[in-house]
């Protein structure tokens, strides 16, 4: 089965109906459950996620930024909700109640198989830097390594958030994580925005349950017959 014991896809792809279907439900994304899920979907090039966050990078992103807005393919994903708080519906501010997010995507064999080299050599291209936002310092920090055991490849991205550039130690860091897996053609993006500070344990058994969720759905093969036609 693709993803799992180096079987190969064949190059299969898939509709954009299809990559829905292999979604997880959004109940799924958080230890706790969610209420709400905002669904989207369309081609991966339409969603503004796919190379943003990289203007304060300098040109040395700007070749890997151009390839990966080239690629082109069928997307669904959602953002996970958690319920408002009784302050938070009050003022109708539900900007900090994401909860988690999942991307599945299909695209063809070529850019499915360089789709992750990309996102990993723009960690790698641009590991910190500084700016000032309304008149603070801050300071971002980007890492990422590869991954065994999920898919044909997968990887582990984190983004770091930090008030005060000039702390050597970066004690006060805030990480984030990501992780993506391909399998076969698919690519599987799942984050959570409530991930423990000093482990991304919990987005890597959230992208394993994602990514099993994509070969049940969309690899899975009927048995094969019996030369016998079946048990008598």
């Amino acid at each position: 089965m693709a993803g799992v014991d180096g079987t190969p896809a064949d190059g299969q792809t898939f509709n954009v109906t299809q990559v829905k279907s292999a979604l997880l439900r959004p109940g799924e994304i958080h230890p706790a459950g969610t209420t709400k899920a905002e669904a989207y979907e369309g081609d991966i090039n339409q969603w503004s996620g796919l190379s943003a966050g990289w203007e304060d990078c300098g040109t040395q992103v700007n070749s890997l930024l151009e390839e990966l807005r080239g690629l082109h393919g069928p997307r669904a994903q959602y953002i996970a909700r958690r319920p408002m708080t009784s302050k938070e519906a009050s003022k109708r501010d539900a900007s900090r109640t994401a909860v988690g997010f999942e991307r599945v995507a299909s695209l063809p064999d070529s850019q499915a198989k360089r789709y992750l080299g990309l996102q990993y050599q723009l960690h790698k291209s641009c590991p910190s830097y500084a700016r000032d936002t309304d008149g603070a310092p801050e300071a971002e920090f980007r890492a990422a390594e590869r991954l065994t055991g999920l898919g044909d490849q997968a990887i582990l991205t984190a983004r770091g958030r930090h008030t005060n550039p000039n702390d050597p130690a970066n004690s006060g860091v805030s990480w984030s994580y990501t992780v993506e897996v391909r399998i076969g053609t698919v690519i599987v993006t799942v984050s959570t925005q409530e991930a423990e500070e000093s482990s991304p344990d919990g987005v890597v058994a959230l992208a394993a349950r994602a990514a099993q969720r994509v070969r049940d759905t969309l690899y899975a093969q009927a048995p094969t017959p019996t030369a016998s036609g079946g048990a008598g």
